[in-house]
């Protein structure tokens, strides 16, 4: 491992479950970048025995730390690793993703920029899928009426100012990093770097994607809008876009997700052509409304509780 001293003191926090061969080889890509100083703090859910021996193994490491969470959630996990940071920095990777050997100083390099919050790369996805190489022309924005744009994993030239990063490839400074809010729903809290991407924008400050920025991405995901976590992708966009659009914009986003919606968030102006097209089911198609209503009351009962615990 690098013993040269960086200027700023990095934390790298990677959350894990029942993926030890993954996990260790993130953590891997990870250690060898660190400076003196640096830490890397891997937060595994207290009942996860699968990964006993991996765990083991990367406590031993040098400016590896093991964290456990009492609660088997991406929120809790991170919310330890943001409680118990000591760098400038808090970058954040997935246990099934690879950091490319100059990651961590191309992330560093950019908050020689006072004006820079928050930085972030590609992930180049390896699913062996060729259409992940289409060039992509918007990336990390979000639409005036509230339609999201990713497209992280996509190519891309020249680095940009987006409205958010992928949580498996993103940075921050630690003074503008809230807790995670507890508020979105699901072991996987979709939205949640949505959410503290706007956070930072609304700060005055930068959010940079620099495509230069890599972790090779050996996804296990495998979301499909007809599938069971339709409500839980549904709730937790409403609620963030709710809580971070300007008020005027929020009824723009409203009108737009329940009548027409994206890809993900099927609005009712879709519904005739998910039916006799692709042959979508009631059941399949009430979650995502479900969901939205349920993003419209969290949202209503933050603004009646705005220092509820794990807010943003």
């Amino acid at each position: 491992m690098s013993k040269t001293p960086r200027n700023t003191k990095v934390t790298v926090s990677v959350a894990t479950y029942a993926r030890p061969a993954l996990l260790l080889r993130a953590v891997h890509s990870v250690v060898g970048q660190l400076a003196d100083g640096d830490e890397l703090l891997v937060i595994a859910w207290s009942g996860d025995d699968e990964s006993s021996h991996a765990l083991k193994e990367v406590a031993a490491m040098d400016s590896v730390r093991v964290l456990r969470s009492a609660d088997n959630t991406v929120v809790a996990k991170e919310n330890a690793a943001i409680d118990l940071a000591t760098g400038e920095i808090v970058c954040f990777m997935d246990d099934d993703a690879a950091a490319r050997a100059d990651w961590l100083d191309r992330i560093v390099a950019w908050y020689a920029d006072p004006s820079v919050g928050a930085v972030g790369g590609r992930d180049v996805v390896r699913t062996g899928d060729r259409g992940l190489d289409e060039p992509a022309r918007d990336i990390g924005r979000v639409r005036w009426y509230g339609r999201l744009i990713g497209n992280h994993h996509r190519l891309s030239s020249g680095t940009r100012d987006v409205d958010f990063l992928k949580g498996v490839n993103m940075s921050f400074r630690r003074a503008l990093l809230p807790r995670i809010d507890e508020r979105l729903a699901g072991p996987i809290p979709y939205g949640f770097e949505i959410d503290l991407g706007l956070h930072v924008r609304a700060l005055g400050y930068r959010v940079v994607y620099d495509p230069a920025i890599v972790v090779d991405h050996y996804s296990t995901s495998d979301y499909t809008a007809s599938g069971p976590i339709a409500w839980k992708v549904n709730h937790n966009q409403t609620y963030v876009l709710l809580k971070r659009l300007p008020s005027l914009r929020k009824f723009t986003f409203l009108a737009y997700t329940f009548l027409l919606g994206d890809r993900n968030t099927i609005g009712l102006l879709r519904v005739p052509f998910l039916i006799v097209r692709d042959r979508w089911t009631i059941a399949a198609i009430a979650p995502h409304f479900r969901g939205k209503l349920a993003g419209v009351r969290a949202y209503a009962r933050s603004c009646r509780v705005p220092s509820e615990p794990g807010g943003a």
